[in-house]
């Protein structure tokens, strides 16, 4: 006991008031999230709405049948008036709380700074069913992602993306919870087809359904070891580029295997490397005139074009199944080399131009080669999709990094990369057999006669008639 009693009483409430504001400072500082702020609004309409009733609270006498003393009236009144004080009170000491947590998890881990200090949480809000967090830490964003698992094991979630803040210090991490699974089979059905212009889906991740915009991200590759369902995906787009009146040429240099006699109904099927250079580059002439036709109307891409005229100009896909086998050139003649270096000059100009003109190219690899991937076209095809593969360097070829010699070995399971995200789903699984039928859609329009192609009209086959049956296998 001191013999200071009334030193002691002041300096419990110096100490009191200190952690008082330094809750408060915490709780502004968490004032980022938009229930935070709405919570704060509440409180100062209350305080202020006590301010103006003041008379009226200090007068009561009797409530709910009991009388209230002149002191309990006036605690009343004052803590309605500091409301918004004691509110962030709370939600500092909420969030200390809620750091401390965290705090513990990362010191199991062994997770901490050459400064011998952890992570501390600066904040933690939902965004549907993701769960975003914010810490501040002396950890460099490289340790950050090389501890992944050891987080993700701690914190019980799987970690979606590791983005840095607004500085160097500052960690983002976007998770879901560990109990999220992705489906190991979803059978496709014609009504994931999107009505967007554009909008194609493969697959679901564990968030949502997965989809790119092919107005904005215009071509797509594919790769993916023997029986990890690349060829499936691809006939998935191509199924959907089909019921959205899009003009379709299938390049396939296997004898026209993946793409059977079926498809010939939808487009044409090209099966040597003659044919294809042709195809290619009156694709090429078709690209140059619609772009000077945009430069004209003074737009910037198809779907514009449409808009503003009304017309039907078509949305051409360039489906590729293997483009190893179109563009390898290991062991070719040299006089056979000058037509495979044509067919490379051709898909990479289309690559490169033909972003806003509604000409796509869907192109499949199963061993990525940075001799048959050049710089040119791989720079310019945005959306990378990537099956499992043991070896690090396709992968690194593929999505410029190695997740895909991690991922799980179940067939249709794939990553997919658009600029610096990665995200795990399952491909939905299209089955010649049931999935592919007649559509009433004609493709739309072209400019140019020489790349015109009209795939002939047959009747509708049953699916005995086909005498297909592909799978994940194929």
């Amino acid at each position: 006991m001191s013999n200071d009693p009334v030193g002691d009483i002041l300096g419990a409430v110096l100490r009191a008031l200190g952690k008082a504001f330094f809750y408060a400072g915490k709780g502004i500082k968490r004032l980022k999230a938009p229930q935070a702020i709405i919570g704060l609004l509440v409180s100062i309409a209350i305080s202020t709405a006590a301010y103006m009733q003041q008379q009226q609270i200090l007068k009561v006498q009797v409530l709910f049948g009991i009388d209230v003393p002149v002191i309990i009236r006036y605690l009343l009144y004052w803590t309605l008036l500091l409301f918004p004080l004691l509110y962030l009170i709370v939600l500092g000491s909420f969030s200390s709380k809620k750091a401390g947590k965290y705090e513990i998890i990362f010191k199991d881990i062994g997770f901490m700074g050459k400064d011998r200090k952890y992570p501390y949480l600066l904040n933690e809000h939902k965004d549907g069913k993701k769960v975003i967090y914010t810490f501040k830490s002396n950890i460099p964003l490289t340790e950050w992602k090389k501890n992944q698992e050891r987080i993700e094991t701690g914190m019980d979630c799987s970690i979606r993306q590791i983005a840095e803040g607004n500085n160097k210090k500052i960690v983002k991490l976007i998770t879901v919870p560990s109990d999220y699974k992705i489906p190991e089979l979803i059978k496709w059905d014609d009504s994931f087809i999107q009505q967007q212009d554009g909008v194609i889906v493969i697959g679901e991740s564990d968030l949502a359904q997965v989809s790119f915009d092919l107005n904005r991200t215009p071509h797509v590759l594919a790769a993916g070891e023997t029986g990890s369902g690349k060829s499936v995906i691809l006939r998935c787009i191509l199924w959907q580029m089909i019921n959205k009146g899009s003009r379709i040429y299938m390049i396939d240099f296997k004898g026209g295997v993946e793409f059977g006699k079926a498809y010939e109904r939808f487009g044409e099927v090209v099966t040597d490397r003659k044919r294809a250079l042709t195809v290619l580059q009156n694709l090429t002439k078709e690209n140059e005139a619609r772009l000077q036709l945009f430069r004209e109307l003074e737009v910037k891409n198809l779907k514009a074009y449409n808009q503003k005229t009304g017309e039907n100009l078509s949305r051409i896909g360039v489906f590729i199944d293997e483009i190893a086998e179109m563009l390898d050139k290991k062991g070719v003649s040299k006089e056979d080399k000058p037509i495979y270096e044509q067919l490379e000059g051709e898909i990479s100009t289309l690559a490169r131009l033909a972003r806003a003109t509604g000409i796509n190219l869907f192109l499949g690899v199963q061993r990525p080669d940075a001799n048959v991937l050049t710089g040119q076209i791989k720079n310019n095809i945005p959306v990378r999709i990537s099956g499992r593969f043991a070896d690090k360097a396709a992968s690194e070829i593929v999505l410029a990094n190695t997740a895909a010699c991690d991922l799980p070995d179940i067939k249709g399971r794939f990553l997919y990369k658009v600029g610096n995200e990665t995200v795990e789903f399952q491909s939905y699984w299209f089955n010649d057999d049931t999935d592919l039928h007649d559509v009433d859609l004609e493709p739309g329009d072209m400019l140019t006669e020489a790349s015109t192609y009209k795939p002939t009209k047959k009747p509708k086959n049953s699916s005995a008639d086909m005498d297909l049956n592909f799978n994940f296998d194929d």
